[in-house]
């Protein structure tokens, strides 16, 4: 950690230890007296940790500890994305106990405190914004983009455009995408990476930046992450350590699991399997007899489940989902099939929720929060607008679990019989808020728009 990195923690810490019990809110003259830095580096720092949830504005002049924070109580340290050229392979049919890789330990890490100063960035509004987005291939996708035009519906009078297109998952696309957005002259580039494998985009990411232009990743990063601004996100890490651990001790660490991951290629759908490989690792009484991928559809989900029967003619004890979105393929299959429904992990899509409480499906479910979308065009404008932001931005995660299904290190922040809406369609994401569903725009699906 360099000596810059060193000081921002120090600074952090002391502005959080200044907070008592009660999270009294205090004046930020005070705040910046006890910090006993200047007032342009002061109200910089605390520009960013309001930005970034450590802390809330209360009143005119008021801060107190934000939602971060408190989450911070409770909530499971991140964990380091496992280093380049020690990346964890899924081997079907192994114990735990027989794979050499074992995953990091838990430590801090220092990128969800480092800062950006963007001052270099700044002009005048209002603003040219493109997204290059993934694709709208799943519900989820389309709740995060949902939640990006209302926060452009908020800002409306700081934006002249927000350019959207749609990659649908092709890599080559994208890239075609994001060179059509830089002919149309914009100030910022949003973007979702279709794959972190392709070497075609970062190095044109990377050109990017060397000219000038503002990088902000969402949701999906680029491999080399040298070329971003900030990356906003949620904990892939604690979504896939803490299902995996729940999975396990739920099954008393003996038992054969099937894993179901995302999009192959999507880094989300990548460092959640390398989590969950982590934690089972540990119990030698747990086996992962397959792994497969289900680009996040419920058709993918039932396919893979279909093919691994057909193979085991069995059921296993439990199905690792890395999200819901194909977790309802699972159920369904299962549920077609007359089997006795193991247990499952999933949250995010209604319909999850929905079809493990009816059917008494033993489950544990992390949403991953849709309202990163509209974080993301909140950071695009307080970089153009030349302030200090966070390297890093992370959404917070809660555990969803039915009730009688906590274990020995697993707790629920909310029961998945009051987190559920059974009023809402199946295909609502119950991180996304209720009052951004009406939020509706088009987008375009080609390079030229």
């Amino acid at each position: 950690m360099s000596q810059d990195d060193k000081s921002n923690v120090q600074r952090i810490a002391a502005v959080l230890k200044g907070f008592d019990a009660d999270n009294t809110p205090r004046r930020t003259h005070d705040i910046l007296e006890d910090l006993g830095v200047t007032r342009s580096t002061g109200f910089g720092l605390l520009r960013a940790m309001v930005a970034a949830g450590w802390l809330e504005r209360f009143d005119h002049g008021f801060l107190r500890l934000g939602p971060k924070s408190r989450q911070m109580m409770f909530a499971a340290l991140e964990v380091p994305e496992v280093a380049e050229g020690k990346k964890l392979s899924a081997r079907p049919g192994t114990f735990g106990s027989e794979r050499p890789d074992k995953g990091p330990a838990l430590e801090w890490d220092p990128a969800l405190v480092r800062t950006v100063d963007a001052s270099l960035y700044q002009r005048p509004a209002p603003y040219r914004i493109g997204f290059s987005n993934a694709s709208t291939s799943n519900a989820w996708r389309r709740a995060m983009l949902q939640s990006l035009f209302y926060a452009e519906r908020i800002a409306q009078s700081q934006i002249e455009e927000l350019v959207v297109l749609d990659a649908n998952d092709d890599p080559a696309l994208q890239l075609q995408q994001i060179d059509a957005l830089v002919e149309q002259g914009i100030d910022l580039l949003l973007i979702s990476i279709t794959s972190i494998n392709d070497t075609a985009l970062s190095d044109r990411l990377g050109a990017l930046k060397a000219a000038g232009l503002p990088i902000v990743a969402v949701d999906r990063r680029p491999n080399d992450r040298s070329s971003l601004v900030s990356f906003v996100t949620a904990s892939d890490h604690r979504i896939g350590r803490i299902s995996a651990h729940w999975m396990a001790e739920h099954l008393s660490g003996k038992g054969r699991v099937w894993m179901l991951s995302g999009l192959e290629g999507a880094s989300p759908a990548l460092r959640r399997q390398q989590a969950a490989l982590a934690v089972f690792s540990e119990f030698p009484g747990i086996r992962v007899e397959n792994v497969s991928y289900t680009d996040w559809t419920e058709a993918g989900g039932y396919a893979a489940i279909d093919k691994v029967l057909a193979e085991a003619r069995r059921p296993p004890d439990g199905v690792w989902c890395d999200s819901g979105l194909q977790g309802v393929g699972s159920i369904r299959r299962f549920l077609e099939g007359g089997f006795e429904m193991p247990a499952h992990t999933g949250g995010d899509l209604n319909e999850m929720y929905k079809l493990c409480l009816h059917h008494k499906v033993p489950m544990a479910a992390l949403d991953y929060p849709a309202s990163m979308g509209a974080r993301a065009l909140g950071l695009a404008l307080d970089i153009l607008g030349g302030n200090v932001v966070p390297q890093r931005v992370e959404e917070p995660v809660q555990i969803v679990l039915p009730r009688g299904l906590e274990t020995a290190s697993v707790k629920a922040d909310t029961w998945a019989e009051l987190h559920v809406a059974w009023d809402f369609p199946d295909d609502a994401i119950l991180s996304q808020g209720p009052a951004l569903r009406n939020t509706k725009r088009n987008i375009r699906g080609s390079a030229t728009g």
